[in-house]
């Protein structure tokens, strides 16, 4: 990549740092926008191997020539409002929809509008707009035609009233725990969300399998009075919800830039040679990690070119098995057992072995080394609930 006009870039231990002062002035505050456009919104430059529509993937941050943010992006978050005909709401839960903008209202990011509904009014904050909801229109939500439309700007006193709602949720939360205990139903309640008109209330609770709510429902018409819509979660959407960092040290990618969850299997994992270790392939969710999908793909095609794991070669020393296969230095190291002796190949030398029909491929019991109870809990790991 060229550096840009009047500018060279600084090269240290192989990364590619920002072009000195002597750069264009206006890129340079298009890179800074672009910064404070990912901080605000917790947008993450990763994920490009993954096989589900992300909301956001983000380039990488020195190509400068495609600067996908929205139009007047300022450093503070917000952008000058204007008329967008699609609009992305973002809402208490996490959830998103697109609305139309069939009143040319001016809007901005995170600016509080109230949009229609089935049976009433809602309340949510501005996440994208203009041709980046375009870009999403088509990608996530599969050329989806909106069926309803942003009726207003929120005033100062909806957005107080929000506050009200939000604050009552948690007194919502701790009336329907007392009440699954009562009950004695084998639930667990982790959200509440009332609707800005209070047409509706809507729980959400985790379980480990269908339950009989039938008299809850009944007793929460009573308590609150108003429409009572208990709805399950899986543990991703309670970890989607709750949010935190990984062990990466960044956001979830569940709460950060997903737009969905993918379905991650075994497969994912034992492709990419990762540990069997249950406590490092499940993520706060109690499931198999969804960044197990990222590199999958580059392990795939990588792994054409080499024998399968666990394969007999035959070698002066002995007969030897493929225990580990580096696709970054393009080496195999192989294992035998009767010396313990470890030997490490070359990408080069293993081909010749193939050539030279040394290289036996194991058979289906060979390849498989997880002990039983392992075995049990990555597949309870595996399910989506």
């Amino acid at each position: 990549m060229n550096p840009p006009e009047g500018g060279k870039f600084e090269i240290m231990n192989n990364d590619i740092k920002r072009p000195e002062h002597n750069a264009p002035e206006e890129l340079t505050n298009k890179i800074e926008a672009r910064q404070a456009y990912q901080k605000q919104n917790n947008i993450e430059p990763v994920c490009t191997g993954c096989s589900c529509k992300h909301s956001r993937v983000v380039q990488n941050m020195l190509e400068y020539n495609d600067l996908r943010i929205p139009q007047n992006f300022k450093k503070d978050g917000r952008t000058d409002p204007f008329v967008a005909k699609f609009v992305e709401v973002l809402f208490k839960s996490k959830r998103k929809k697109v609305y139309r903008n069939d009143l040319a209202i001016p809007l901005s990011m995170q600016d509080f509008v109230i949009v229609e509904l089935e049976n009433g009014l809602d309340i949510g904050t501005v996440y994208s707009l203009g041709e980046e909801t375009k870009d999403k229109m088509r990608t996530i939500y599969a050329n989806q035609t909106p069926e309803n439309s942003i009726v207003r700007r929120a005033t100062p006193a909806d957005i107080t009233r929000n506050d009200e709602n939000v604050a009552d949720s948690f007194v919502v939360i701790n009336r329907v725990r007392e009440l699954v205990k009562q009950y004695n139903i084998d639930m667990k309640v982790t959200d509440a969300e009332w609707q800005f008109d209070h047409q509706r209330l809507t729980i959400s609770f985790t379980a480990l399998q269908r339950v009989d709510f039938r008299e809850l429902v009944k007793e929460l018409a009573r308590t609150f009075r108003t429409r009572i819509e208990l709805r399950q979660i899986s543990t991703r959407e309670e970890a989607k919800r709750i949010g935190g960092v990984g062990p990466c040290g960044r956001y979830l990618c569940c709460t950060s830039f997903a737009c969905d969850f993918c379905h991650v299997t075994l497969d994912h994992a034992r492709i990419q040679q990762l540990s069997n270790n249950v406590s490092k392939l499940s993520g706060y969710c109690g499931r198999l990690k969804c960044c197990l999908l990222y590199e999958y793909e580059n392990y795939v095609e990588a792994f054409k070119h080499y024998p399968p794991l666990h394969s007999l070669v035959s070698l002066p020393e002995g007969t030897a098995r493929i225990t580990k296969i580096d696709i970054f230095k393009e080496n195999v190291s192989m294992h035998i057992q009767e010396k313990n002796l470890y030997l490490v190949f070359t990408r080069e030398q293993v081909d010749a072995m193939v050539k030279e029909g040394k290289v036996q491929r194991p058979r289906r019991s060979d390849s498989n080394d997880i002990d039983p109870e392992t075995m049990k809990e990555l597949i309870e790991l595996a399910k989506e609930y």
